[in-house]
């Protein structure tokens, strides 16, 4: 190409490219803003969509509640009867804390004795059998599992532990550390919530008389072997395995050296976390190797009125995310004169519980 052509060219380009350059800044509002560039694509343009499923939310906490020892025979039942007080209705011992139980997927209790109308008593002059009244109380507290390996179990005997059995299981109320034979009495309760299995045991130090065997029915007792045994197979069926133990001395805030035996060694057998009661008073707690131990919750709905600590009971939360126990928190709710337990304060007062540390205490 001849040269003046190639700078005719150049001259050519040159031109368009200023030309292009003014139509841009044309293109600027005098308030500084630009319209948008050649060729932009407008802000207004629509968006595509992003599906619910984009951003799914993760599995929402499983929330468990411990309780202790419940009784409703006695005192309880008299309070319960009275026209004045419960006018015969057996959910009267739960009213004042039925809103905090039902805020929690479902509520764990040691049961203190029989639920039947059935047996005769062979126990001490401190024998207890529940009214079959009591059952759908239980059901409407959101008590859905219960420990039913302690003391006062075999009160009226054989036929009336059976009796209770089969109440609690038509009611659709797991329980565990008691059965018809050995193999029932050791195996876990297994439950599933967000897809998540819940393993509870339990065990007893008292009655090793009427111990559970492949032919006759009976309670767990807390043998250290049997003890590590069970928790083994529960961990093979469940993500979090908890263990009840029914142990200790009355009235002592702190556990006997035995206590903290039988819960380490459930620790070491791969229990996430123990649980006990008996006492009849809150005991203290640790931690055991990252996993925590509460050795007495206390009464829940006792009639030992006698003192503070047995009219105090321990209220033990445990959240439950992603296969593992994420936060563990003992809070205390008084027992009133008609022997019914409140909730902690905060809730009492309508307004959402304080957040707390994990493993922290009331």
């Amino acid at each position: 190409m001849h040269m003046k052509s190639v700078w005719a060219l150049t001259a050519v380009i040159a031109a368009l490219l200023v030309i292009a350059g003014g139509v841009y800044l044309a293109s600027v509002s005098r308030s500084g803003e630009r319209t948008g560039p050649p060729f932009a694509v407008s802000s207004d343009a629509p968006k595509p969509a992003l599906s619910a499923d984009a951003f799914p939310r993760p599995p929402r906490p499983v929330r468990l509640l411990f309780v202790g020892d419940i009784m409703l025979d006695r005192g309880v039942r008299l309070h319960v009867e009275r026209v004045a007080e419960g006018a015969g209705n057996p959910s009267f011992s739960f009213a004042k804390i039925a809103d905090y139980l039902r805020s929690f997927d479902l509520v764990v209790a040691n049961l203190e004795g029989p639920v039947s109308d059935a047996g005769e008593r062979v126990g001490s002059i401190y024998s207890f059998r529940m009214n079959p009244d009591v059952v759908p109380a239980l059901v409407a507290a959101n008590i859905r599992a219960v420990n039913f390996a302690n003391n006062h179990v075999w009160d009226y005997g054989r036929q009336a532990f059976e009796d209770t059995l089969a109440r609690l299981s038509v009611a659709g109320i797991g329980y565990f550390g008691a059965g018809r034979n050995a193999a029932e009495a050791y195996a876990p309760y297994v439950l599933e919530r967000e897809g998540i299995k819940i393993a509870f045991v339990g065990f007893t130090e008292f009655l090793r008389q009427v111990e559970a065997t492949n032919e006759r029915s009976g309670i767990a007792f807390a043998d250290p072997e049997t003890v590590r045994a069970a928790i083994i197979q529960a961990r093979q069926q469940a993500d979090i395995v908890i263990v009840s133990f029914h142990m200790g001395e009355e009235y002592r805030p702190e556990p006997m050296e035995r206590q903290r035996t039988l819960a380490r060694l459930a620790v070491d057998a791969g229990a996430d976390l123990v649980v006990g009661h008996h006492p009849h008073v809150i005991e203290s707690h640790e931690s055991y190797r990252g996993k925590e131990i509460f050795y007495s919750l206390g009464n829940f709905v006792f009639d030992q009125s006698f003192s503070t600590s047995t009219m105090t009971a321990g209220l033990l939360e445990v959240d439950i995310a992603g296969g593992s126990i994420v936060r563990t928190n003992l809070r205390q709710g008084t027992i009133n004169r008609n022997f019914q337990p409140s909730p902690p304060e905060a809730f009492r007062e309508g307004g959402p519980l304080p957040p707390v540390a994990k493993h922290g205490s009331f």
